[in-house]
């Protein structure tokens, strides 16, 4: 079984006096349906799960219950039994039922003797309504691919290393050269592989076969092109010519989408839906223009200019040639994978729960991230690809301008840790592996799982 973080999170609701009906929304084949079998497996006696998509009897047969009880009963119909206060009602696929899903989990919740979790994929295009309950109903939680520190428990990491890793960023002191040259060569590992649960599994099981990995990333973006097909109606063919761009708009020095590479002439205005619907899907993470590097972002977010980053970067590169990833693995990508790079940051961002901006000013330069830390202040973050990582005029324009009020800035590249300082303000050149860490910058206390005795001595990183 692939360690998740969003284990712990359902153990949190599970505990809440107050609990909601929880609503796990995400990407197709995040691990969405696993991670609630799981979970059920260790902290239920009792679990019913109707999938609507195998089963679209069950679907109907429940749509048409008009009260609590009625629902119940026709619970116990689908289990062939009565239904024990405590049990753990998993209903999956929940897209194939329509918003009735959203009256039905009012009947339960306000029943009160059972759990109520409903997942399934491409909630936001399907049931608009589904994230729309009256207060008090739902908690909702986005799943997301693996990120490197759950790759790196996959992949027999020891939570002692990584706890490691996490003293230094901290620090900012510079790690053991071993050590360091080590995680670079997994990182490189988890580009090629992105965190699709599958890859990953395939990947370990497969003694590190990174070919099997990328064939089933390969048949995950021809999933989400079929689910476009499928689920996009009358808007399929835009739909499908944005999520074929991806690549290419952010092989481009300037990464901003451009709307006529969709169709001549064509605006903004005319394609929100269209990109909309990708990132309901899970299946894009848009990164939006913020015109000043003041706290909030929000208040100068520019919702027409934007780059749009794949939600894997395994899935990103396998629409590339294989060259690409055998560059990428063995340490010999250029400034012109820049692109796959920002990309992986851009996933361990969103994951850490940030809002996705990036800064351009046609004066002072781009950055290609913007992070609101806890403490309320604008954090730029930049990615660098090649040797000349601390060549960076947009970030020192910025940090020049006193009236942003930024206190220092990261850069995130292969290279070990060091610090500069850029207008008498430090400047942190961070390894890659250490974007893990970022979520700390939210305020939180990034602690992984209970370190155990491995030490660093003992790990196999599957080098001999």
């Amino acid at each position: 079984m692939l360690k998740r973080k969003m284990y712990r999170m359902l153990e949190a609701w599970k505990r809440d006096p107050k609990k909601k009906v929880l609503l796990l929304t995400g990407a197709r084949q995040t691990g969405k349906t696993f991670i609630v079998r799981e979970f059920a497996r260790n902290n239920y006696n009792d679990f019913l799960e109707v999938n609507f998509l195998e089963n679209e009897d069950d679907g109907r047969l429940l749509a048409g219950a008009i009260g609590a009880s009625e629902l119940v009963s026709r619970l116990s119909l689908i289990a062939g039994h009565a239904l024990k206060p405590g049990t753990l009602v998993f209903l999956d696929e929940v897209q194939h039922l329509g918003r009735e899903i959203v009256t039905l989990s009012k009947f339960l919740l306000d029943d009160g003797r059972f759990d109520l979790v409903l997942s399934g994929s491409l909630l936001g295009i399907a049931l608009e309504g589904v994230t729309s309950f009256p207060v008090g109903y739902a908690r909702v939680l986005r799943m997301f691919p693996l990120d490197f520190e759950e790759f790196c428990w996959a992949t027999g990491v020891p939570d002692s290393v990584l706890a490691k890793i996490r003293e230094h960023y901290q620090s900012k002191e510079p790690l053991d050269r071993s050590l360091h040259d080590r995680m670079t060569t997994m990182y490189r590992h988890y580009i090629a592989v992105g965190g699709m649960p599958e890859a990953v599994q395939k990947f370990v099981d497969n003694k590190r076969d990174l070919g099997a990995a990328r064939e089933t990333d390969g048949d995950i973006a021809e999933q989400y092109r079929y689910d476009i097909t499928q689920y996009a109606d009358k808007r399929k063919l835009p739909i499908l010519a944005i999520f074929d761009n991806i690549p290419a708009q952010l092989a481009k020095e300037n990464k901003r989408f451009v709307m006529k590479t969709i169709r001549q002439g064509t605006t903004y205005d005319r394609l929100k839906d269209d990109f909309f619907w990708l990132t309901k899907a899970g299946v894009a993470l848009p990164t939006y223009l913020a015109s000043e590097p003041k706290y909030p972002l929000l208040r100068t977010k520019v919702k027409e200019k934007f780059k749009l980053y794949s939600s894997d970067c395994g899935v990103l590169l396998a629409q590339y040639p294989p060259a690409a990833a055998m560059k990428v693995v063995s340490g010999n990508g250029d400034a012109n994978f820049g692109a796959v790079y920002e990309n992986v940051v851009a996933q361990e961002i969103a994951a850490a729960g940030f809002p996705l901006y990036y800064y351009h000013n046609n004066r002072k330069g781009e950055l290609d991230f913007l992070l609101e830390t806890g403490e309320g202040c604008v954090l730029p973050v930049e990615v660098k690809s090649g040797k000349d990582y601390k060549l960076h005029t947009a970030l020192n324009n910025l940090l020049q301008t006193e009236e942003y009020g930024i206190r220092h800035a990261y850069v995130f590249s292969e290279h070990n840790v060091s610090v500069e300082q850029r207008a008498g303000k430090p400047v942190y050149y961070l390894p890659l592996y250490m974007t893990m860490c970022l979520v700390m910058e939210k305020g939180g206390n990034l602690k992984g799982a209970m370190l155990d005795e491995v030490s660093f001595a003992d790990w196999d990183d599957g080098r001999a």
